[in-house]
């Protein structure tokens, strides 16, 4: 008998223990579970769309300096970071070979003058000979007409005229092939006089030795068509400075001269550099892994500061902005549009031809109501509503695995901190690259945006 009791007294106090911790389960299948979401209300804004695409700091005015004669270095006056004037010799190269070939030439020069000098002084006595042969030849024809000298002599005479006037001819066209010479070697002076010049590379530009890539006691050579000659040093003027950017082939017909871009170079972090699109090419690039792209230059707006140069860095070209309301991306979802209440789907902004259509969760007496919205050009930051909704109207922004789960008509309580706590939620600004395009769709790559309220 008192075991009987025992037990029943132990059954009793199980059924008390599973009663207590089992009501709670039977009052929340009664209760309606409530959601915890984030929401704001809707503001109108500016949505800034720009193209990104990556590039490479360049100066506008760059020159590279190369040997115009192969020589050795003797001096080199300006290193990397002096600056430079333009006129200012940067390079020596040693220059006695070519001085010695000059003097050279200038004695060949000094030669020929003086043999043109004893020619035209020999074809004097030639000519003066010839003059004298003519008359005595006049002489002796006037002889031989009255009988008085030979027909031997007469020939003598107009032979020795002959003789004459051939060393005179002769003489004549010895002086102009030594005016010629003389004339040649004046043309090897000039040149050789060039090519001494040239030992003493001179800046044509105002700008910073960037590169040097030579010293002292080198030797520098000339470049040939097959054949690079040396590069120096390269001067550069860093005060005008360009971002050569690579602009993807969708992207390329939306891009003109004048259009405003904001670039951020890597070494700069902090800090957003204003700029203008200089130059559109017209010409297809290949990169080296055969994809497309347009290099289109970007020049900087520095005002006179300098920044260094090859740094990479990422423009964002402004290409449209667009007026209306203005929400972040993630508020905008996808629902079938079968799942939508009956008196939502007649809604005209439902998209009965697509298999999902966007909608907005809007907040009214603490439950979600699924409102079709028809979105604009957006990216993975904020969205464009073109119609659909109205400013101030509360909607529901995150978190967003809520928002893929929410269904209409679910009970919500507006929690700032919901799911900010079970990870890091994505907001801020986007990644380079990727918006969903305007309202037919297609994503353009390289393609973001920027939001103003």
């Amino acid at each position: 008998m008192r075991k009987t009791l025992t037990i029943l007294t132990i059954l009793i106090a199980v059924l008390v223990v599973g009663a207590i911790f089992a009501a709670p389960s039977f009052r929340n299948l009664n209760a309606e579970e409530v959601v915890a979401v984030r929401a704001e209300a809707v503001k109108s804004g500016t949505l800034t769309e720009t193209i990104s695409a990556p590039g490479t700091v360049e100066p506008v005015t760059k020159v590279d300096i190369s040997a115009e004669v192969s020589a050795r270095i003797v001096e080199i006056r300006r290193r990397e970071g002096d600056r430079v004037e333009k006129g200012d010799m940067v390079i020596r190269l040693d220059d006695r070979d070519l001085s010695a070939a000059l003097a050279a030439t200038e004695s060949r020069r000094d030669g020929e003058r003086y043999r043109l000098e004893a020619e035209r002084a020999r074809i004097v006595g030639s000519r003066q000979s010839l003059e004298n042969a003519r008359q005595t030849l006049e002489r002796q024809d006037t002889l031989f007409a009255t009988g008085d000298v030979s027909r031997q002599a007469l020939d003598d005479a107009m032979l020795r005229v002959r003789e004459l006037e051939a060393q005179v001819q002769a003489a004549e066209n010895t002086i102009s092939v030594i005016e010629k010479s003389l004339s040649t070697a004046e043309s090897q002076i000039e040149q050789a006089k060039e090519a001494v010049r040239k030992t003493r590379i001179i800046s044509n530009i105002d700008g910073v030795v960037t590169l040097l890539n030579a010293e002292v006691g080198e030797l520098v050579v000339v470049g040939t068509m097959n054949n690079p000659g040396t590069k120096i040093m390269t001067i550069a003027d860093l005060g005008t400075m360009r971002i050569l950017t690579k602009v993807s082939e969708s992207d390329i017909a939306r891009i003109a001269t004048e259009q405003v871009a904001e670039v951020r170079v890597n070494a700069y972090k902090d800090r957003v550099f204003k700029g203008r699109v200089a130059e559109v090419p017209l010409q297809r690039m290949l990169d080296r892994d055969n994809t497309g792209f347009f290099p289109v230059k970007v020049a900087l707006e520095l005002d006179g500061e300098m920044i260094f140069s090859g740094l990479g860095g990422n423009v964002d070209i402004v290409v449209g902005t667009h007026e209306g309301v203005v929400i972040p991306s993630q508020a905008v979802v996808e629902r079938r549009a079968s799942e939508l209440p009956a008196d939502i789907r007649s809604s005209p902004l439902v998209q009965s031809e697509r298999r999902t259509t966007p909608v907005v969760f809007r907040v009214v007496d603490g439950k979600a109501i699924a409102t079709p919205v028809r979105v604009g050009p957006s990216n993975l930051t904020h969205t464009l509503v073109v119609e659909g909704l109205e400013p101030e109207t509360e909607i529901i922004t995150g978190p967003f695995k809520t928002l893929e789960k929410i269904k209409p008509g679910d009970a919500v309580r507006i929690d700032e901190n919901a799911g900010i706590s079970e990870g890091r939620e994505w907001s801020g600004t986007p990644p380079a690259g990727g918006g969903r395009g305007g309202p037919g769709g297609g994503g353009r790559r390289g393609g973001g945006m920027s939001v103003r309220f």
